[in-house]
């Protein structure tokens, strides 16, 4: 009963997000393999490329992970999207028409997170989709900067660095739904964008770097021979993340006074 349960919360879930405008907002994250791809191909003067040699297909994918996940604003946008998705319900009670009608409360807490990953998972596998599609459409039309192969000897280390986009991602989804369960939306974000200064600061620092999530995104952007450590060390780090946030949120949410 209980993975059914869990399944129609899922469900729930998503169709939520799916309504929801805010959420809307994170797909403007697929204008950036667009307008890049755009800019690169017309020769436009913002948009410069500056790489060693022709990208390939994965190569402009991953180029397109890394640009986003340092724009920022795209963290931000999904943390509030994670905020709104169980702190808003806290705070307007909509959250009790829940529990009255299921009753087991680490259920919501995981459907509602469930449902936020597979919504992240989404838009990392559209981000990608778009990013090839773009590069055969428009960007091979400049051959200085793509070769128009699909990919090459550094085809490992450019999945690398999707995949640990797409994990820091999921880390925040695991971290913004545990502040979601005392802090209001607001807060929320404002906390989580501390944090993420906290943690760029401490990528840098020796002793303390492989705390911090961001330090596996620089390893592997850096074009090491360890990336292939750093990757399994970061799968590891965020599923051991996702295990602990996940409990201590729920173990919050079922002290709530809701």
């Amino acid at each position: 009963i209980r993975m059914n349960t869990l399944a129609i919360i899922t469900k729930i879930e998503l169709k939520k997000l799916f309504q929801r405008k805010d959420s809307w907002l994170m797909f403007t994250i697929l204008l950036v393999p667009i307008l890049y791809s755009v800019g690169l191909a017309s020769n436009s003067d913002v948009i410069t490329y500056t790489g060693a040699g022709n990208i390939t297909a994965i190569g402009f994918a991953s180029a397109m992970f890394q640009m986003s996940q340092s724009m920022f604003i795209f963290n931000v946008i999904l943390s509030a999207i994670v905020g709104r998705s169980l702190a808003s319900e806290i705070e307007n009670k909509s959250i009790r028409l829940y529990i009255n009608r299921i009753g087991i409360r680490k259920l919501i807490y995981g459907g509602k997170e469930l449902a936020l990953l597979i919504f992240s998972v989404f838009i990392d596998i559209l981000l990608v989709l778009t990013s090839i599609v773009f590069y055969y459409a428009v960007l091979v039309h400049n051959p200085n900067v793509a070769s128009g192969i699909f990919y090459d000897s550094n085809v490992s280390m450019e999945v690398a660095q999707i995949i640990c986009n797409c994990m820091f991602w999921l880390i925040t989804i695991f971290l913004v739904m545990l502040m979601a369960t005392r802090l209001k939306t607001l807060v929320c974000l404002g906390v989580y964008m501390i944090l993420y200064i906290i943690m760029n600061l401490m990528s840098y620092i020796d002793g303390i770097k492989y705390l911090s999530p961001l330090h596996y995104i620089v390893v592997t952007s850096s074009n090491s021979s360890q990336i292939a450590l750093s990757t399994m060390l970061f799968l590891l780090y965020s599923i051991c993340a996702g295990i602990l946030f996940t409990h201590i949120g729920i173990r919050k949410i079922e002290k709530m006074d809701l």
